[in-house]
């Protein structure tokens, strides 16, 4: 395949949302990440590889945010510049749709201009050659003209992905984001009691044959080994617990090691925060 650049659409500025927020909603945390950071990890996950990852816009984004994010990621000030760097064809994903990772990947397979539909009709991305992208000449970088700009270009559909702009959209990607990072956690053999009332950061990992009670919050770098129970109700952030561990419940622990086998009685709490 012939070198593709990913370009993520971070332009809408805090105001021109109804999220009621100073912040970006780039910015906002979603899984122990930014917003962005999970488009963004998204297009440079893929196989084959993009060239590069341009982020054109990125209101208050810094390239230490995807530090971790294999390959090049290079920030633009706007659309323009980032597509004066791409090279090669160009899939251009929504900055604010962190949930499209399982679809993008057909879109690669399409010989000619294709578009991504999220479940509320809006197209969130955009495999487009040299023809698509003398379409995509808006300032806003407006996935939504090109269903006009392209008729004849296939669209995909995708039931999960969509373009957060409400409080209640980052939530209901907080819930989708959740359940894959739990199944994922199951299929490596951990065990969850009820897995819909955790929450799980994206840097969590969690050693097969561990047990997980219910009302747990796992957030940050947080490490835990095998055969360890973690009992209801404890929140541990950037934590590593060894194997063998057993937390009673309603415990908080936060930038601290657990030793294998220790048992911690219910509501001890240990470490600090940052």
């Amino acid at each position: 395949m012939a070198p593709w650049t990913g370009v993520v659409l971070a332009l809408r500025e805090p105001e021109s949302e109804p999220l009621g927020s100073r912040l970006s909603t780039y910015l906002h945390p979603l899984a122990g990440r930014p917003l962005a950071w999970h488009p963004v990890h998204a297009l440079a996950s893929l196989a084959p590889a993009p060239a590069r990852v341009l982020v054109a816009g990125g209101h208050d984004l810094v390239p230490e945010l995807f530090a971790d994010v294999p390959g090049e990621v290079r920030l633009t000030d706007s659309l323009a510049d980032a597509l004066a760097a791409a090279e090669g064809r160009v899939l251009v994903l929504d900055g604010a749709a962190p949930l499209a990772t399982p679809a993008l990947a057909p879109l690669l397979e399409s010989d000619g201009d294709a578009l991504l539909e999220g479940s509320d009709g809006e197209t969130v991305a955009a495999w487009l050659g040299p023809e698509g992208l003398a379409r995509l000449v808006n300032p806003s970088g407006d996935l939504r003209l090109l269903r006009e700009a392209l008729p004849g270009a296939p669209v995909l559909r995708d039931t999960d992905a969509f373009a957060v702009h409400t409080r209640e959209g980052l939530a209901r990607a907080s819930s989708t984001i959740r359940d894959r990072l739990v199944r994922r956690l199951m299929e490596g053999g951990v065990t969850f009691l009820l897995p819909e009332a955790v929450m799980v950061d994206v840097d969590v990992l969690i050693g097969r044959d561990t047990i997980v009670y219910p009302w747990c919050v796992l957030e940050g770098k947080t490490t835990i080994g095998e055969e360890t129970v973690i009992g209801p109700c404890c929140r541990i952030d950037s934590c590593w617990i060894g194997s063998g561990v057993e937390l009673k419940g309603f415990n908080y622990l936060s930038h601290t090691s657990i030793r294998n086998r220790a048992i911690l009685e219910p509501y001890v709490r240990r470490g600090f925060d940052e």
